[in-house]
């Protein structure tokens, strides 16, 4: 995850001496620490997010352990491998690689056993309940409930937050009221909120509270009349939908709220989701109602915001073709700067997509985009692009972006390209010519209600896997007010089933360290087939053209020519082809 904040090595250093001594005061041999913020976002700002203080990891997603003596130990999947070993100080910090088998969670609650640590620190407002109970089960532990860290580490403070907006209606889906009525059965369960998108899509609100995210910071208790909604003091909002309440209060107002307003109901069944909720809020909401009638709900309200009504869709498909020209802009302004002899950089690079996303009207990016030049294209979540690191008319280029537009809807492609109108390698043709392959015979993919995200996976790699390449992330992921949206996937690690009217990513790639990256990457509908019953397909929502100079058309076979010529005829039509 890109950002201006940065800290030296020698800060980090002292800041783990910092922790290392306050573990000795409060006698605790181990403290876990994740990359979230105390709403569980997956997109915090640096200054935010602890573990970057302890680590100078930049990636998006990690989690720490800090032994009381010894060496901090930083937990990344197959997306950072290579990343974590160039940003962090390996003599402070050691990089535990896991795969797509066994992920961060699972390797990490392994070395803690293995430690034989007895007790266990943690900050309680920034620890998923789930997690929190594990160590209740396993562990003597300490929640730090009232952010005592910041008397130790000089965390940087957080920005005022701005308004939250609610969105007109022919930018969303149905009002408030209506989705009160699907997801809450009858008058005597509730759901209390803290996943941020859920949040925004049940308010049909937006805020911009964090760079990356449409949605706004604040919690949810939600009755079948009723949505409650908690914004911390000073924030602004302006709706006049009767049926939310917006309240303005800090943390320790959250108790006697929540009280007050269930004593108007009888509620016996409040939902909540243990992985997506703090276990400070967690502790409250047991408190109040007992933990008997606290009721887990795993993915939360995902499952109604994933299937995607028309009008989303309607704005959706907006969204992309405004994305779509963005990109296409973009890489246009690459090949005829390099064309014209003008030198352009991977920051360059990285600068100009934001301002031709913000040409065809972005509020802002969807997440930082990704701009990796040559050997920087292998970083798969390459997150420094340099000014020095300059763009030749041979070299191969990994540009992977969104955007956010009116309706607050995420966007996200990648595509790689060459800098200038000069013929490929023939390696890097291969690479590329392979990924293609891969992603067309996804997008093209017939296969029947029921099917396993495992199994369109396993379509996805094959045309690698028969020339012995793989790569080490999930092959697509749900995408909606977040750019990352639970509730669909594509990965050899997961078994959800696909519904109509999910928007799912597609994104197989081949990565050489030290030689450069390929990822292609679009976003489509699932849909139902349009002859054949019980069957489902995709419609593609991106439309741009694909990198002719990298494409060997002997290595695709006449189907995948043809899925291509009908692709690239599409784009012809947008404006967006490149040949």
């Amino acid at each position: 995850m890109s950002s201006n904040f940065k800290l030296s090595n020698t800060v980090i250093k002292e800041n783990i001496k910092l922790i290392q001594a306050y573990m000795h005061e409060i006698n605790v041999d181990v403290f876990f620490m994740t990359s979230f913020d105390q709403y569980l976002n997956e997109y915090v700002p640096m200054e935010n997010c602890h573990r970057y203080y302890f680590t100078g990891f930049s990636g998006s997603t990690a989690e720490v352990i800090i032994p009381r003596e010894g060496k901090v130990k930083l937990y990344v999947d197959g997306r950072y491998h290579e990343q974590a070993d160039l940003e962090c100080d390996l003599d402070q910090i050691e990089v535990v690689k896991t795969g797509m088998d066994k992920g961060n969670i699972k390797v990490l609650k392994d070395d803690l056993v293995a430690g034989k640590y007895k007790k266990v620190g943690f900050e309680a407002n920034r620890t998923p309940a789930a997690f929190y109970e594990y160590l209740v089960e396993n562990f003597d532990f300490m929640a730090l409930n009232n952010d005592e860290l910041t008397s130790v580490v000089n965390f940087e403070k957080m920005p005022p937050l701005g308004k939250v907006n609610h969105l007109p209606r022919e930018l969303r889906g149905s009002d408030t009221n209506e989705k009160l009525s699907k997801i809450i059965a009858n008058k005597n369960e509730a759901y209390f909120i803290t996943t941020t998108d859920s949040l925004a899509w049940l308010a049909n609100c937006r805020g911009y509270h964090l760079p990356y995210l449409s949605s706004f910071l604040g919690k949810g208790l939600a009755t079948f009349d009723k949505l409650y909604v908690f914004l911390d003091k000073g924030v602004e909002f302006e709706c006049h939908d009767p049926t939310i309440e917006f309240i303005n209060c800090d943390n320790s107002d959250l108790k006697p709220l929540v009280t007050k307003i269930l004593a108007n109901y009888e509620i016996n069944k409040m939902m909540i989701d243990k992985r997506m909720l703090n276990a400070q809020a967690y502790l409250i909401l047991e408190n109040i109602m007992g933990a008997e009638k606290l009721f887990n709900k795993q993915g939360g309200l995902t499952e109604y915001h994933s299937i995607k009504e028309e009008g989303e869709i309607k704005v959706i498909k907006d969204s992309f073709q405004k994305a779509d020209q963005a990109i296409f802009n973009t890489i246009k302004w690459v090949k005829n700067q390099r064309k014209e002899g003008n030198e352009v950089s991977e920051l360059d690079l990285y600068n100009q997509t934001t301002v031709m996303y913000k040409e065809q009207g972005a509020i802002d990016q969807s997440f930082g985009t990704i701009a990796g030049v040559d050997a920087n294209g292998s970083i798969i979540h390459y997150s420094d692009p340099k000014p020095n690191v300059m763009i030749k008319d041979n070299s191969m280029i990994l540009l992977d972006s969104g955007g956010y537009f009116a309706s607050g809807f995420a966007t996200d492609t990648t595509r790689t390209f060459i800098g200038g109108a000069i013929e490929a390698s023939e390696e890097h043709k291969e690479i590329y010519t392979l990924v293609l392959k891969s992603i067309l015979q996804l997008q093209n993919a017939v296969f029947k209600a029921g099917t396993k995200s495992n199994g369109l996976d396993a379509i996805c790699r094959q045309p690698l896997f028969q020339v012995g390449y793989d790569y080490a992330h999930g092959t697509g992921h749900g995408v909606g007010i977040h750019v990352h949206e639970g509730g669909v996937s594509i990965s050899s690690g997961r078994a959800e089933e696909f519904k109509p009217g999910q928007v799912v990513s597609m994104e197989p790639g081949i990565y050489i360290p030290g030689f450069g990256g390929v990822r292609l990457e679009n976003i489509a509908l699932v849909k139902k087939h349009a002859k054949f019953e019980g069957f489902l397909q995709f419609e593609n929502l991106v439309y741009i053209g694909f990198e002719p100079l990298l494409i060997n058309k002997l290595m695709l076979s006449i189907q995948e020519n043809v899925w291509l010529e009908e692709y690239e005829a599409e784009c012809s039509k947008r404006g967006t082809s490149f040949r």
